[in-house]
């Protein structure tokens, strides 16, 4: 490990729970000591070998059952293209048929990531194929892309489960709002319609505003929600929410990829680095 990656692992160390599942497993159950739920993911996306696609399968099971094991509040979150997605669609739904199968057994959501535009349309689609027989999977929704206020209005039609967030890929700006505070303005009109229209859903950021904003539209209304953060982000603001009474996970990323995962939200968003620094001090 060279130098430049070793200063980086010190840094990401805030946000990822470890290079293996039995150190997520820890930083899991830490959360849980803190009274919030978890979403572990294992870090990976755009496989094309079926061989590594059915090793990323079978770690989200085995990740499953340690949940289960250890007596975890929380579940896990994956991205098709980890199942193979952009070479074999039909493989990639089996492999996720093998994962909801494991959650639905042992009485956990399962949640689906958005990722980049080139997998958007699949990965609609094949939330709306699972989920009349799976109601208990949900799926993120970035406010980044332009399209996203009509996908929201479509798929809470058909109740859809909704872990609303910003979005993290670089992507052409006919597609995205590119400037921060578009991207917010819109987060806060789908968070406005999330509140009106939904129910059982996730409020992820870590914007203090959009935080506020919610709590006020909750007060107007009886929806089931919960904040959700990135591990080692706003930890102190986290605190004061659940000692408020709210619902609050963490979002918990593992695996030898954190490298890789690291660079990408630093170079596309540098004010995460920023956002880290800040919570080292």
């Amino acid at each position: 490990m060279g130098l430049g990656q070793g200063l980086l692992l010190r840094v990401a160390k805030r946000w990822i729970a470890g290079t293996d599942s039995a150190s997520a497993i820890k930083e899991a159950l830490k959360a849980n000591q803190r009274r919030m739920s978890v979403v572990l993911n294992y870090l990976g996306e755009e496989i094309s070998d079926p061989s590594i696609a059915d090793a990323h399968m079978r770690e989200y099971l085995s990740v499953q059952k340690a949940i289960s094991d250890s007596g975890i509040k929380g579940c896990v979150s994956v991205k098709l293209t980890q199942f193979g997605l952009l070479t074999d669609e039909t493989g990639a739904i089996k492999r996720l048929a093998e994962v909801i199968g494991r959650s639905e057994a042992l009485g956990q959501m399962l949640w689906i990531d958005m990722e980049s535009s080139r997998v958007l349309e699949k990965t609609l689609q094949i939330y709306l194929d699972v989920l009349p027989s799976h109601p208990m999977v949900g799926l993120a929704l970035q406010s980044y892309m332009r399209r996203s206020a009509k996908d929201l209005e479509t798929i809470l039609g058909k109740g859809a489960k909704i872990r609303l967030v910003k979005g993290a890929y670089k992507e052409p700006p006919d597609l995205v709002f590119n400037n921060r505070a578009e991207a917010t303005e819109n987060y806060s009109k789908l968070m406005e319609t999330l509140f009106k229209k939904g129910d059982d859903f996730v409020i992820a950021t870590h914007d203090p505003k959009l935080i506020d904003q919610a709590k006020e539209l909750a007060n107007s209304g009886k929806a089931r929600f919960e904040f959700q953060m990135l591990k080692g982000i706003q930890d102190g603001l986290k605190d004061k929410l659940v000692q408020a009474g709210y619902k609050v996970g963490e979002y918990l990323p593992y695996g030898s990829q954190w490298y890789a995962y690291s660079k990408r939200r630093i170079s596309e968003h540098p004010s995460n680095i920023l956002l880290l620094l800040r919570s080292l001090f």
